[in-house]
């Protein structure tokens, strides 16, 4: 008797499963590439991605999945291979993680650039008032923007949550825009700008060694960063950071008041040429250090790097008070007493009066 129709039925039984497979296998990488094209959130900010003249599918991939903007590599280089193998053009773009990657593909490939990009550089030592101003002198966003978005409550950056429960702060965020040079577009959405100084902030500031300092020093986050805007405040020459911080540190610890005139320039709201006695009884809140003991309550500018790791390094010192020399170098004398102090004060008369006599020609 043959086998041949029990053979044909194996046959036919083994082509029907290697076909199931094959299907299996066509909707599963469906399923997956669907699922890989789609948008890594729900909700992000636009960032600025720069592609660069000769800059391949493949290289620009990576950079993307490595950024967090789209969620495989592979799949956006499959994408352009199934729409003609386009090239992506090079250019600045404007791209969030809530595009998915076939719009940022079509962004690359069409030239959806942003063309309107600004350099922005905030110093070291601006307040939000004057960071409101850079940005508006250049074109990014109006001041009043700026200024609302600050007070917002649209940021999810972890370390906020550590500034939570602060009393008498004049704006939540001072301090923590860090001072640095910035790529944003003019008419940016402010929301967006204040997003990445606090991401910049989190990146260059609250690295492993520095936040291990603070909880060796017992620092909360505001303590540090308060105390370093008023060493960036006062200190003009780098290496004398590490001693002003020393002198803050040891009149706090004896209970006396810190007495530094940059905070009553924050009390009043605008920057002073000289602080008067009048200015000093004038500025009645908790940030003028003249009237209240221990730091303000929260940072007066956004302090440099140099300036938190001074805090958290400080010198070993028993300085108690310095006075600027008054002779142009931007040092001070420190003292460890107050006759010390009253006797660099006259120093620091006699340089003036000799800056002024050369000036003249006496």
């Amino acid at each position: 008797m043959s086998n041949q129709p029990s053979s044909a039925r194996r046959g036919l039984w083994i082509g029907l499963a290697a076909l199931a497979l094959v299907v299996v296998g066509v909707l599963s990488f469906g399923a997956w590439f669907r699922g890989a094209l789609r948008p890594v959130s729900a909700r992000a900010p636009f960032v600025r991605f720069e592609v660069k003249p000769g800059d391949t599918v493949a290289t620009v991939a990576l950079r993307l999945k490595a950024m967090g903007l789209v969620r495989s590599a592979t799949a956006f280089r499959l994408y352009g291979r199934l729409h003609g193998q386009r090239p992506i053009l090079a250019g600045t773009y404007a791209v969030s993680a809530d595009e998915s990657a076939a719009q940022i593909y079509e962004q690359m490939t069409t030239g959806e650039t942003v063309p309107d990009v600004v350099n922005v550089t905030i110093p070291p030592g601006y307040d939000i008032v004057d960071i409101a101003a850079r940005l508006a002198q250049d074109g990014v966003c109006s001041e009043a923007a700026f200024l609302k978005a600050v007070q917002a409550n649209d940021y999810h950056q972890a370390f906020l949550k550590q500034l939570a429960g602060r009393r008498d702060v004049r704006y939540r965020l001072e301090g923590y825009l860090f001072p640095d040079t910035y790529q944003f577009y003019r008419n940016e959405n402010p929301v967006d700008v204040v997003n990445e100084m606090l991401n910049d902030f989190a990146a260059r500031v609250l690295t492993p060694e520095n936040e291990a300092a603070m909880r060796k020093d017992q620092l909360t986050l505001n303590e540090a960063i308060t105390e370093a805007s008023l060493v960036e405040n006062e200190a003009e020459v780098a290496s004398e950071r590490p001693l002003i911080a020393s002198v803050i540190d040891n009149r706090m610890k004896l209970g006396m008041r810190l007495q530094i005139d940059a905070t009553v320039d924050y009390a009043i709201g605008r920057h002073l040429t000289v602080v008067t006695d009048a200015d000093i009884m004038d500025a009645k809140n908790p940030y003028n250090t003249y009237l209240y003991n221990g730091l303000p309550p929260g940072p007066i500018c956004s302090p440099s790097l140099a300036s938190i790791e001074a805090v958290l390094h400080p010198a070993h010192t028993k300085y108690l008070y310095y006075v600027a020399k008054g002779n142009g170098t931007g040092e001070h004398y420190f003292a460890e007493t107050y006759s010390q102090q009253l006797h660099n004060e006259m120093l620091r008369e006699q340089n003036l009066k000799h800056r002024a006599d050369a000036t003249s020609g006496h």
